[in-house]
């Protein structure tokens, strides 16, 4: 392997990022004592049984679908006193899934009533006592005619010029459009009406919070309007959950995405939080960051990660009393800020790719595998000094030919993990015989896992099969009506985990009888009294056993699986792409790792 020029060390590039080794697992702000501890007032309410029963429902589910999961600073979760936690939306049901499994206290979720009202899901939201919330876009109606220009005015508002279109007569359910109401287009964001409509082909819209980024043509665009909802009612059924010492669930980006980056959040969150405060309600809000690593595959790992909770500063209270939107706004930007420094946030899933290589070709050699903690911080390291630096020449260079690299890879075949594998393990044992060793251990290992595992991966096969299947359709629908999810990812796992959950009892009873009838068949009235047991013995241990057989099977095929990447990638280091990929990855590493020092060094000539 060639000489490094630079020994890497994590310090380095916090250096450059301006993020302390401390703070890049923690929010900055300093833990409040929890008194709520101490004081019976506070004393929160237990989980009910049926609560109780879904948790541990829950962890089963998730320790089958992940391969890992793991929490970070799980103590500064306040154990008492009313809390709302507030966390990323990146996997649909799977979030809520994971902080119920992970939380030591019962949580109430905010859930939109549109999958309150579902089947299966809604019976579990409501057995979580999940508050259901109307959601604009859930009941939006497609508006008559066409958009087909907006008119900005010099104050920063807008015009929307119909054509065919009523807005005079009629709006969201035949009812004239109202303040508050949105229209929904092919353009990026909602359009807010501003006031009554000037006639049915001219509607006045409040200052766009974005650009729209699109161009009307001759045919005009379709919309939809999106009724203005009073949710005072949701609001009061929060501030008597919290009043009660309870915790409140809520993911204010809304609906779940797989942006890699937090969307902007909405406001209700501020409202829950500054109307329990005025209300007397000492509320603490808690951030929580969840990441996925590769979200949508089985097996796949997972980190939910606690901030430090914080209450409502003072004067944000007074402010809210008389002054609601901008005690709000001001609030929103402090949670906002809480929720970045729990989670990972790049711009984009090029960029994304880009950092998470660079990580791997400068982290130490000799380590087997980063922590949960140690991967949060490097990654929040690199981001942070990308953002710094990103349009530096020597940066986008850099970045292009890790882009070439990354290509370069994927064509031939290989993975930058399996490279690094290759390099990790000459390192650590230095000689052919040893490497040698290594390969035929892994070897072993997978001969001997893999039919251990077979017969229980043969008989979840269905469940996977048809669960995956109808993930793939819900992944298409979900891709086709939104505008904030690249993939779609985020809606795989939670539609593989619901239709597990649906095949697999289907299955056990399948399993259970085609045992029973086996056994009846296979033995006759001739049989001896300890052979005639099994004719309810096997069907029991089907029952019983089964789920345990098939969970040990998973656990097992892991074993088998890396195993076999792992003898495979190192077994052919000396074919021709492994000798020049492994070269060329080397050269690559000695680039980033001098580069990260360079920057480092400049940073501290800066400061």
């Amino acid at each position: 392997m060639s000489n490094v020029h630079h020994q890497p060390s994590v310090n380095d590039f916090t250096t450059v990022s301006g993020v302390s080794s401390a703070s890049s697992t923690e929010t900055s702000r300093s833990t409040l004592p929890d008194l709520h501890d101490t004081d019976p007032q506070y004393r929160s309410p237990s989980a009910r049984f049926p609560y109780r029963l879904i948790r541990t429902i829950f962890r089963f589910i998730l320790n089958v679908f992940f391969r890992r999961i793991d929490v970070l600073n799980p103590q500064l979760f306040p154990s008492s006193g009313p809390v709302i936690l507030v966390g990323n939306h990146a996997n649909q049901f799977i979030d809520a899934m994971m902080l119920v499994s992970n939380s030591s206290r019962p949580i109430s979720f905010m859930i939109a009533k549109k999958s309150y009202d579902r089947a299966y899901i809604g019976d579990v939201a409501k057995a979580l006592c999940a508050v259901p919330v109307q959601r604009p876009q859930d009941i939006a109606v497609k508006g008559e005619g066409k958009i087909v220009s907006i008119e900005f005015l010099k104050d920063g508002s807008a015009v929307a010029i119909g054509e065919g279109t009523s807005f005079l007569s009629k709006g969201v359910n035949g009812t004239p459009l109202d303040k508050g109401c949105k229209l929904l287009g092919s353009w990026e964001g909602d359009l807010m009406v501003s006031g009554v409509a000037e006639s049915d082909t001219r509607l006045p819209l409040k200052k766009p919070l974005a650009p729209l980024n699109y161009e009307f043509t001759a045919e005009g665009s379709a919309y939809k309007l999106l009724p203005k909802i009073d949710q005072s009612a949701v609001f009061e059924q929060v501030y008597d959950l919290l009043g009660d010492n309870g915790t409140v669930g809520i993911f204010p980006e809304g609906g779940s995405h797989d942006q890699g980056h937090l969307i902007p959040l909405k406001a209700g969150v501020t409202i829950m939080a500054l109307g329990a405060a005025a209300k007397g309600t000492p509320v603490k809000i808690v951030p929580v960051g969840l990441t996925y690593f590769h979200a949508h595959r089985f097996r796949s790992a997972a980190v939910v990660q606690y901030g430090s909770p914080f209450e409502c500063p003072a004067h944000l209270v007074e402010k809210y009393k008389t002054d609601s939107k901008g005690a709000c706004g001001e609030l929103l930007e402090i949670i906002t800020e809480a929720l970045q420094s729990v989670t990972v946030n790049t711009p984009s899933y090029q960029t994304n790719k880009q950092l998470q290589t660079v990580r791997r070709l400068y982290q130490p050699d000799n380590v087997r595998q980063l922590s949960a903690k140690q991967y949060m911080k490097y990654n929040k390291a690199f981001i942070h000094g990308f953002e710094l630096i990103q349009d530096e020449p020597q940066t986008k260079e850099l970045l292009a030919e890790i882009d070439e690299y990354n290509k370069d890879v994927a064509a031939r075949g290989w993975l930058d993990k399996e490279l690094r594998l290759i390099q990790r393990v000459n390192l650590t044992y230095g000689n052919e015989f040893l490497v040698q060793c290594y390969v035929l251990t892994h070897f072993l290992i997978a001969l001997i896992a893999t039919p251990i595992c077979i017969p229980g991966m043969l008989l979840m096969f269905p469940v996977m099969s048809l669960s995956t299947s109808r993930a793939i359709k819900e992944q298409a629908k979900a891709l086709a009506g939104s505008k904030v999810k690249v993939g779609a990812y985020d809606v795989v796992a939670s539609e593989m985990v619901k239709w597990s959950a649906t095949f697999a009892p289907l299955f056990w009873v399948i399993y259970t009888i085609i045992g029973a009838v086996v056994a009846e068949v296979l033995i006759t009235e001739e049989a001896s009294s300890s052979m005639k047991t099994l004719q309810w013995a096997v069907p029991l241990c089907i029952v019983f056993l089964l789920p345990s057989f098939c969970y040990n099977s998973i656990r097992m095929s892991d074993i088998a699986f890396f195993s076999y990447k792992k003898c495979l990638a190192v077994g052919s280091r000396f074919s021709g792409n492994g000798r020049a990929l492994v070269a060329r990855r080397a050269e690559l590493q000695v680039k980033v790792r001098d580069f990260v020092a360079a920057q480092a060094e400049q940073r501290k000539g800066a400061v």
